[in-house]
């Protein structure tokens, strides 16, 4: 199929509406029977595997809240590292380099303003150091504080729902900057830290603990919140991406590269003293 229909065809499922109308429809919870078939049918596409979640499958009263199960704290628990930041999500780690200029590279030919992205003036004086984890389908959806530090500041930005799978990824051009996104500002130790949680087609939602509603206004709204190492921050309602971006003055990378498997509570980035 030819690059030109495969963007128009992305483009019109990235129409929000068509995304809240799957998150209406994952959470039907009657009858019961259909709530099931939708929950067995993705745990057999997906080849999910229940070792880490709480209960099973047949206890989830719809496919919504299947989507966003908890982890069993007996089984998988989350542990705190204070001398790294820890992954905040599940995934595949996709990009895992430095930044010397307001440029991020999406594929081959195609790039984009972190600077946009994040909807902040960066000084690049400083190198910082950008990771990018994808959730698929499949994955744990909820997020996590990767360090204890101060949340002083979130935006929420209106904007499409492209996927943000490889076809997205190769088709749309600045597609994380067209996707609407929560941006979160946290400080330690006088610096920011970033983390802008990416929503993409058949999101239903992006939750935030800290918030119990959000506008979409494209503002910068300020907080004053300590947060906990690996205590819980969000959740997708659906897979999504978490974009983390660090001053090189507060972590070091560790050998990691793109392509490998993280886990939540895994160490992402050394914290420097």
């Amino acid at each position: 199929m030819k690059k030109s229909l495969w963007r128009f065809l992305l483009y019109l499922v990235s129409f929000p509406p068509f995304s809240r109308a799957w998150g209406l429809l994952a959470r039907i919870r009657r009858p019961r029977f259909l709530a099931r078939k939708m929950i067995r049918t993705f745990v057999r596409t997906h080849r999910i595997r229940m070792e880490d979640f709480s209960g099973s499958p047949e206890d989830y009263p719809s496919l919504a809240d299947f989507f966003v199960r908890p982890l069993d704290p007996d089984t998988r628990p989350l542990r705190e590292n204070p001398d790294r930041l820890l992954s905040p999500a599940d995934g595949t780690l996709q990009q895992y380099q430095y930044l010397t200029e307001d440029r991020v590279t999406q594929v081959k030919g195609i790039h984009y303003r972190i600077s946009d992205l994040l909807r902040s003036q960066m000084d690049f004086s400083e190198r910082w150091f950008l990771a990018i984890i994808y959730l698929s389908p499949a994955d744990y959806h909820r997020f996590h504080y990767p360090l204890n530090a101060l949340l002083t500041a979130y935006c929420h930005t209106r904007g499409r729902l492209y996927p943000v799978n490889a076809l997205g990824i190769r088709t749309v051009r600045r597609l994380f900057v067209k996707n609407e996104r929560v941006i979160m500002q946290f400080q330690k130790n006088n610096q920011s830290i970033y983390c802008a949680a990416v929503g993409a087609s058949f999101v239903g939602g992006i939750r935030l603990e800290f918030l119990p509603q959000k506008s979409r206004d494209n503002h910068w709204q300020s907080l004053h919140r300590p947060c906990r190492q690996n205590r819980e921050m969000g959740r997708f309602e659906m897979g999504s991406t978490i974009i983390l971006l660090a001053p090189e003055s507060l972590v070091s990378p560790l050998p990691l590269t793109p392509g490998d498997r993280i886990r939540t509570g895994d160490p992402l980035l050394q914290l420097k003293q």
